[in-house]
């Protein structure tokens, strides 16, 4: 294991996932659409590039790897989301594990999301077998 590349893949989900919550509805707020397609270009872009291009992602070969969709994930299941209300301005859009939210209540939601990942994963898998 490579500790240097699970620590770059790290730092880049840490930055993907606070960058979609905060930067994104920020950016959105301060310059309508042209802030989002910014911030869309500048947040993704440079987790996709580190993550790919500076090799972030510990895998081997040619092996399927997480990317940015699971630190996303996590901070909107620990943190919360945040929202652009077009009345309000900025507003907490649902509450994360660390601001009481009420996992209870989406535990279905999030046993699913968990099995269609796991599907989409081994389709995945399935059909890029076939390319060797």
């Amino acid at each position: 294991m490579d500790l240097r590349r699970i620590f770059t893949g790290m730092c880049t989900g840490a930055f993907v996932g606070f960058g979609v919550f905060t930067i994104w509805p920020s950016s959105l707020a301060r310059w309508n659409w042209l802030g989002g397609w910014l911030a869309a270009g500048i947040i993704i872009t440079t987790g996709w590039l580190v993550n790919h291009y500076a090799s972030g992602m510990p895998n081997r070969g040619n092996g399927a790897w997480v990317d940015m969709a699971l630190p996303i994930w996590l901070s909107a299941l620990l943190g919360g989301t945040v929202i652009l209300d077009p009345v309000n301005g900025l507003v907490r859009g649902a509450y994360g594990i660390f601001h009481g939210a009420n996992t209870g209540a989406a535990l279905m939601t999030i046993f699913l999301q968990l099995v269609g990942a796991t599907l989409a994963g081994y389709l995945l898998y399935t059909m890029r077998r076939s390319d060797v």
